[in-house]
């Protein structure tokens, strides 16, 4: 470890790239969460309409668990 900060500089460059990057991956959630659930309301029949409401609840639990919103031991 150097004394001068270098360290310490790419170790924030780091945690600011890891941020974005999980920014990045929860808006691409939310854009597949949104777009399964408008499938899901425009499908002519059950079948499909579960499918995409399930596509819709994976990526709300995904987007939700990258975001720190949500942990799956929260409940037991």
């Amino acid at each position: 470890m150097t004394h001068d900060g270098t360290e310490s500089e790419l170790t924030k460059a780091r945690a600011e790239g890891a941020t974005r990057e999980r920014e990045r991956i929860v808006a691409y959630l939310a854009f597949h969460e949104a777009s399964a659930l408008d499938k899901a309301s425009s499908a002519d029949n059950d079948a499909s309409r579960a499918y995409q409401t399930t596509i819709a609840k994976a990526m709300t639990a995904m987007r939700e668990a990258i975001a720190g919103e949500f942990h799956w031991k929260a409940g037991l």
